[in-house]
């Protein structure tokens, strides 16, 4: 089956991660990343090693290796808010070629619902049944697009509404307009029963410039992953700010924190714009 348009951007994560893996401190072992990127026949341009000298490779590549490190880092870091959340069911809404329903050692009885377009579900679901055992959790695929209604899709499949959920949207809300993102936001609220968690990857602020589409249409000619035609020139809705007028309790964490969490500094300006730009994440309980 073709991978395209976002499908490709879910390949060049499984790629990361397939990189991240190899690294001898390695935040993430994905033992199925890099056959699912085999599998999509995409050309994707991540090393398969991590280089002796990133300062001894091309800018493209250097950019893409700094790219698979944020996605380690942001990979373990949702994996530790699910892991410390402990809760039996989990959502993960724009999920690509995730595989925590393998990767993880669920806690028995726990559901992990994943949703995207009924092409990337199919291709996840028949590659890993070629390469993976089974999953580790109750795993429950929901063939939707988030711009689209799809709770009713999520119930069908046997979510539960009135039980706390975990929310999982990672390298999603770049892709949505804004309405689109305040939407989602919203249906989130409306689903989650008290005690429910989400970690939310925050959208940056793109604004429609020629600078912008130059910049975005340069790095998709080096690299072929369609940034330029897929992220959505916008200004993002703050999830932190939706969901604490919702009543939940709100933390933020920036790209820096984890950093200096994990040990691992990017080879970044430190600026106020350029943190903007990185967006970093959410994460919120509904008391």
């Amino acid at each position: 089956m073709p991978v395209n348009g976002v499908g490709v951007t879910a390949v060049a994560v499984a790629a990361a991660r397939a990189l991240e893996s190899d690294r001898p401190d390695a935040l993430v072992v994905d033992p199925w990343a890099a056959a699912l990127v085999r599998a999509s026949a995409v050309a994707v341009p991540f090393p398969e090693r991590w280089p002796d000298d990133l300062d001894a490779v091309p800018a493209v590549e250097q950019s893409l290796l700094l790219g698979a490190t944020y996605i380690g880092m942001r990979t373990r870091f949702i994996d530790d808010e699910l892991r410390a959340g402990a809760l039996r069911q989990i959502a993960i809404l724009g999920s690509g070629l995730d595989t925590r329903a393998w990767r993880l050692d669920w806690p028995a009885g726990t559901r992990v619902f994943e949703l995207d377009s009924p092409e990337v579900v199919t291709f996840l679901s028949g590659t890993m049944d070629a390469v993976a055992p089974a999953p580790t959790a109750d795993r429950r695929v929901v063939a939707a697009d988030v711009t689209a209604p799809w709770a009713s899709a999520m119930v069908r499949s046997g979510f539960g509404p009135g039980e706390p959920t975990h929310w999982v949207l990672e390298g999603l809300l770049p892709y949505l307009s804004s309405p689109d993102q305040s939407a989602l936001l919203d249906d989130v609220i409306d689903l989650s029963a008290p005690g429910s968690r989400a970690v939310i990857e925050r959208a940056p602020a793109l604004t429609d410039t020629p600078e912008t589409r130059e910049r975005l249409q340069t790095f998709a000619l080096a690299t072929g992953i369609p940034f330029d035609e897929l992220l959505a020139r916008t200004d993002p809705p703050d999830p932190a700010r939706v969901l604490a007028a919702a009543g939940w309790t709100v933390a933020e964490v920036s790209v820096a924190d984890l950093e200096h969490r994990y040990d691992r500094p990017l080879v970044a300006d430190r600026s106020a714009s350029t943190a903007d730009q990185r967006g970093g994440f959410v994460t919120a309980v509904k008391g």
